[in-house]
């Protein structure tokens, strides 16, 4: 980058410098974390005569406590200083007063400028200042130097023409964002740069250029699906989604099909909300984000062995017992779906992401945490970029006492009412009573269980972090930048045990479905299968009114209904065991299965109550599992 030596780059910091908590109290960062791949970047750039900044909004926190995280975690040393803005990216101001500052710095010239950000909003109003963008570091080099343009590819090729053809992918510059489902076959959609795209086009794969150029500059990319398509089609004119693809601009947006569904860029400024299909599943759209997992050894790995031992003692089966309840799980639904207030004259009428009692939930969810713990439990948030705005997730983390790694019990805080016709999610109600209400409730109480599990068992435990992810709805937002970060980091987890929808059951007798389908890796579906297996077993000892569930994938080796559906799937993605407990929503497994029964009021704002014995027998078998894996495994 010789030929450019008046360049800036300026980097965000939040999911694309380094992974960050934030106290409870939203005034200091607890941890700042920098992703090991960070620094060679950084000191490559340094090295070819580029200056470093850093544009990042730090919210409340003083910026002298972020400017302290940042030398501590050794990141400012690669830093001007004087390159260092923070404040909000909702416009082109910072932008543009960054700019200023690099060519008062620089001597006067005006220099080339660039931002890298994973959030398309902020990347277009960088670009409305006259930067030049990147999504990933990875690509840095490519844009700021060669002024390369970039494109999504799917880059398609065979294991027995490719055996090594992840180890190929991962010595180029591309940012992967989705695989394959056929662990014997090589496809992945990326991002990279046209010369790229050329050397893979030489070293035999088939690669396909999906869109304009530059579009992964100001666009996110989706896997949108419409389960009713064979008679409904994506083009249809039902429910609430306004765009249909059947004018030119939106059909533009489309850049290709699978079986799984429609890949859809997004432009900034536009939210995935537009596109609710009527009758979708559960899950019915992805957005697909820089997943480095993906050209992982672990997709490739052998399966795991049995299940191991399920005991629990008299004394642990009582505390559970006490701890998880019909009452304490109706309580805390009615908190967190408006039908009380949540805490004094306050009441959360919606979780949905763009309605502003989102951020009423996740300071609910903190305090509740808090006081929960007693000083016991680490409570902090997660912070992630989506759609321009930064949203939070929750973390309640119980150190370990012996054995190393971590256990998960999670669920989603946000809610939606997007199936209702005319649906406001700004303005309207979405309670979400059963989508997630249930699994809200059911963390608190399980954290509550766990808490007394640990202060009169005394038994040596791993880590156990309770964790309600934000934007699942969107596309799994939140949970897929929390595994990342994780994996990143090399966290030891080994097992996370997700609670999505366990509230509806009316029709006798009643059932349940525990989910661990991962079809890329039979490693990870093995070792999920397990965390499954092991939460039957549980069910049977702690929740004896529950019969035995229906556990995906069946013997009939079909494929698991829910993979790639809930926040499950974010962990296995990156290698991690885990497995989705939930109502009977889907069919199966196998052709002999009852019918399923799934809730006439998902996604929409009648979602008001549930059952909650039924819930909280879900949640007790779960919560023993996670005891179970914290202590004995």
């Amino acid at each position: 980058m010789a030929e450019h030596p008046e360049s800036v780059a300026f980097f965000d910091i939040g999911n694309t410098l380094a992974s960050v908590r934030v106290t409870a109290d939203r005034k200091d960062i607890e941890s700042l974390t920098v992703y090991p791949e960070v620094p060679p970047a950084l000191t490559e750039l340094h090295e070819r005569g580029v200056r470093l900044g850093i544009l990042s909004d730090r919210g409340g926190i003083p910026e002298d406590r972020v400017n302290a995280a940042l030398d501590r975690s050794g990141l400012l040393a690669h830093f001007d200083t004087r390159l260092v803005r923070y404040g909000p990216k909702n416009s082109t101001l910072l932008f543009e007063q960054a700019a200023v500052v690099a060519r008062d710095t620089g001597g006067g010239s005006t220099p080339t400028l660039l931002f890298v950000g994973e959030d398309a909003t902020e990347r277009a109003f960088a670009r409305g200042a006259g930067f030049l963008v990147a999504p990933h570091p990875a690509l840095a080099t490519a844009v700021l130097g060669q002024r390369a343009p970039l494109r999504y590819l799917r880059i398609r090729g065979t294991a027995a023409d490719k055996a090594d053809w992840r180890a190929l992918l991962r010595r180029q510059p591309l940012v992967p964002l989705y695989g394959g489902d056929d662990p014997a076959s090589a496809e992945l959609y990326a991002v990279t740069d046209a010369a790229t795209a050329l050397r893979l086009d030489d070293l035999g794969f088939l690669v396909d250029r999906l869109g304009a150029e530059d579009e992964p500059l100001t666009t996110d990319l989706y896997l949108l699906r419409d389960d009713r398509r064979h008679t409904g089609r994506f083009g249809s004119a039902v429910g609430n989604a306004v765009d249909r693809f059947t004018d030119d601009d939106a059909a533009r947006q489309v850049l290709a099909s699978s079986p799984a569904g429609l890949f859809v860029a997004i432009p900034a400024g536009r939210s995935v909300e537009s596109h609710h299909f009527a009758d979708a599943r559960h899950g019915h759209h992805l957005k697909l984000r820089a997943t480095p997992a993906l050209l992982a050894d672990h997709l490739a790995a052998a399966p795991a062995a049995g299940p191991a031992a399920t005991d629990l003692t008299p004394a642990e089966r009582d505390h559970l017992t006490r701890c998880v309840t019909a009452d304490g799980i109706r309580r805390e639904v009615e908190r967190y779906t408006g039908a009380r207030p949540a805490s004094g004259t306050v009441t959360i009428r919606s979780r949905h992401i763009h309605h502003p009692d989102n951020a009423t939930a996740v300071r609910t969810l903190l305090a509740d945490a808090t006081a929960a713990g007693r000083g016991r439990l680490r409570v902090r948030t997660h912070a992630f970029a989506h759609e321009g705005r930064t949203y939070e997730n929750v973390e309640a983390v119980l150190p370990g006492s012996g054995p190393t790694g971590v256990v998960l019990v999670s669920a989603h805080l946000d809610s939606t009412g997007a199936r209702q016709p005319g649906y406001r999610a700004a303005l309207d109600p979405a309670p979400g009573a059963d989508d997630d209400g249930s699994g809200v409730a059911g963390v608190l109480c399980a954290a509550r269980a766990v808490l007394a599990l640990s202060a009169s068992d005394g038994v040596p435990r791993r880590e156990i972090r309770f964790v309600l992810f934000n934007a699942e709805e969107h596309g799994l937002v939140g949970s897929h930048a929390y595994a990342r970060d994780e994996a990143r980091l090399g966290t030891d987890i080994v097992a996370v045990f997700q609670l999505d929808m366990i509230g509806h059951d009316v029709r006798r007798p009643a059932t349940f479905e525990l989910h661990a389908g991962f079809t890329p890796s039979a490693s990870v579906q093995g070792r999920s299968l397990r965390l499954a297996e092991l939460v039957a077993a549980t069910a049977a000892r702690m929740s004896p009114s529950l019969p035995e569930p229906q556990i995906h994938p069946g013997a009939d080796g079909g494929r698991d209904p829910a993979e790639q559906r809930s926040d499950h799937h974010s962990f296995q993605l990156h290698g991690y065991a885990a497995c989705l407990a939930t109502e009977d929503f889907f069919a199966g497994p196998g052709p002999f299965a009852p019918d399923p029964e799934p809730n006439p009021n998902y996604h929409l704002p009648a979602d008001t109550t549930i059952n909650a014995r039924y819930a909280s027998d879900i949640t007790r078998a779960v919560t023993a599992a996670a005891w179970i894996s914290a202590t004995r495994r």
